[in-house]
């Protein structure tokens, strides 16, 4: 039991899902010392009955300088229990155990954190350990050669994926979309690759391929090996060696999962695994062939529909835990889908909490900074590569002249290589057929669709018309709803209503936007997503639009997502985002000229579709 007394000593509590130490008092009036953030904790009320409530407590970096600094001369039990352990793990550099005695040591109060349900409470060894593993992966990620420091709820993440192989084989990372999933996994790898662990295996839908290939060769800094199996010269030579990760597609498992299946695998990653949602389906029976120590699902929507979604993730990665599924309608989904059964919702919740873990943004905002940018590389389609192509082929025999006329030229070889990166409807003028014609478009798709099931809203922006027309036909179609389009042909009256309306109802989740027209004066802090949905030469434009959403009144961590289509023009673009210059004066508001001024041998090598593995 918590006692009440000592109100004025400050308690700490361990929260592992954000690794961090929660400073807080009994008495509710009691000042600390930094600024105070709202928590669930189990603590007592006044007639010392023990029950969720939230609390405001002061957030502190897991380290004994910090909490120390926190605490001051306070003389609290779970103060001083918490920098006992903090100084035996930081003396042994993430010490592999910590002594029985000083995890018994610790009061209620230094671990009062419930669970999901709010039926239990993290237990005091429980505390102990993730404090450990967190503290030892990071120790660990700053004696490797990785480039990157995870958030500190990204280290609880990483230090959370290989206690779910003890429980039965895997997990579910849940974590709300643009929290970093990615990032854990990646920091898994490179300590699993540290300790002398073997290879790993990331299952993703083809347009991601590209993306965690370059995350993990960018933050990993070789100390993993990346092998793209995928196309008619795959191979799992050296698939099997340790610190070798492979990536691969949904279809590719499908058809090579007997291949695939001959590799004992350390850890399997399936991203975006929503897509496994069906456990009949051929990609979900390929994916419980795989052989490995453990698999771990990663999606921001483990349930879209139904309850039977969760049971094929879980069932997938931890074979069993829920028993079979005539089971669980029975024993979960029935209830909790006819009745809102609570009972059953808090049983579900209770079986499944060591083996799913689940953050949001409003959990871990004070732990992100104020915007993320991230970005999203898009495969490119048969008919968008033959477009393109053959764009660059006419526009280079037919040549570019020389003084104005050859800048006019090349401005239009831009745009129409732009165009055809949006959609090949856009220069064929043939706008039939489905999404797939696109890459981008694909993406897109699956963008607003997951965040449309978390009723987030998104802003999208693009710097051509007909561009915003067609994305705003078919997300519409997509969500059910009118999508409204900003643009400058909107006379004042209609802007503003269209503004309003997206601001202050819920009528669409989601807005298009001219990159021009809504580049300045517009408050739209309802969308905490801002999608570049084409590239603009100069990153300010792109900013100024983004500052739309993140201004003044967003209580919400702005993700910025811009969709670039892979091996083309816009890989360029956004080199020069990343990279500030490539080529002189292409970073100036005049960048269509500076590329005008360059040889048609280097020009050419510029604006030439790259090969890219498919």
């Amino acid at each position: 039991m918590l006692s009440t007394a000592d109100t004025d000593t400050p308690h700490v509590t361990y929260v592992p899902h954000r690794h961090c130490f929660a400073v807080w008092h009994s008495n509710r009036t009691a000042p600390l010392s930094g600024e105070t953030t709202s928590i669930d904790l189990a603590v007592p009320d006044e007639h010392g009955r023990v029950s969720v409530r939230t609390i405001g407590a002061q957030l502190v970096d897991a380290t004994s300088n910090e909490l120390r600094s926190a605490v001051g001369t306070a003389d609290s039990l779970s103060a001083r229990s918490w920098l006992a352990i903090l100084d035996h793990v930081e003396q042994d550099h993430g010490a592999s155990v910590v002594p029985v005695l000083l995890a018994d040591a610790l009061p209620p109060a230094a671990h009062a954190v419930p669970n999901t349900g709010g039926s239990s409470m993290l237990t005091a060894h429980g505390a102990v350990d993730a404090l450990r593993s967190s503290l030892r992966i990071e120790h660990q990620l700053t004696r490797s050669a990785s480039t990157f420091t995870p958030r500190p709820y990204q280290l609880h993440g990483a230090s959370w994926i290989p206690t779910v192989h003890e429980i039965g084989g895997g997990g579910i990372l849940a974590d709300e979309m643009g929290l970093g999933k990615t990032l854990q996994a990646i920091a898994h790898m490179i300590v699993g690759a540290r300790r002398g662990e073997g290879s790993y295996l990331v299952v993703c839908p083809t347009s991601l391929i590209s993306n965690w290939r370059r995350e993990i060769e960018t933050f990993s800094a070789e100390e993993l090996v990346v092998t793209v199996y995928r196309g008619a010269s795959r191979t799992l030579e050296h698939c099997s060696e340790q610190g070798s990760v492979t990536v691969t597609g949904y279809p590719t498992l499908r058809t090579d999962a007997d291949r695939l299946s001959e590799i004992s695998w350390n850890t399997v990653f399936f991203d975006e695994a929503h897509v496994m949602k069906n456990s009949r389906t051929k990609i979900a029976r390929a994916a419980r062939r795989l052989t490995s120590t453990a698999r771990i699902a990663l999606t921001g929507t483990p349930i879209e529909n139904r309850m039977d979604e969760l049971w094929a993730l879980v069932d997938l990665t931890n074979p069993g835990l829920l028993g079979t599924h005539a089971r669980f309608t029975r024993r979960f989904s029935a209830p909790i889908e006819n009745g809102g059964s609570a009972t059953a919702l808090a049983q579900l919740s209770h079986a499944i909490a060591p083996v799913v873990l689940r953050r949001t943004k409003a959990e871990v905002a004070t732990d992100l900074p104020p915007k993320h940018h991230i970005e999203v590389l898009c495969p490119i389609t048969s008919e968008q590569e033959r477009l393109y192509n053959s764009a660059v082929d006419e526009a280079f025999d037919a040549g570019f002249g020389t003084g104005r006329g050859r800048g006019t030229a090349v401005l239009a070889l831009l745009t129409s290589l732009k165009l055809i990166c949006n959609h090949p409807g856009l220069v064929n003028g043939d706008l039939s057929g489905s999404a797939e014609r696109s890459g981008k478009l694909v993406r897109l798709t699956e963008i607003v669709e997951e965040l449309a099931e978390s009723s987030q809203a998104a802003l999208v922006f693009t710097q051509y018309r007909r561009t915003g027309e067609i994305l705003a036909d078919h997300l519409g179609r997509i969500t059910g709803t009118t999508v409204p389009f900003f643009h400058g042909g909107l006379d004042v009256d209609k802007r503003e209503t269209m503004v309003d309306e997206f601001q202050n109802s819920d009528a669409s989740t989601v807005m298009i936007l001219s990159l021009k027209a809504a580049g300045y004066g517009l408050n739209l802090t309802r969308a905490s997503t801002v999608i570049h949905y084409d590239r603009w030469w100069n990153p300010a434009v792109e900013a100024q639009a983004t500052d739309r959403v993140h201004r003044i009144g967003q209580t919400s961590t702005v993700t910025v997502m811009a969709l670039t289509t892979e091996g083309t023009l816009e890989e360029h673009i956004a080199s020069l985002h990343t990279r500030k210059k490539a080529i002189a004066g292409v970073t100036e508001s005049n960048n269509e000229m500076a590329l005008a001024a360059l040889d048609d041998s280097t020009l050419r090598e510029t604006l030439s579709l790259r090969a890219v593995m498919r």
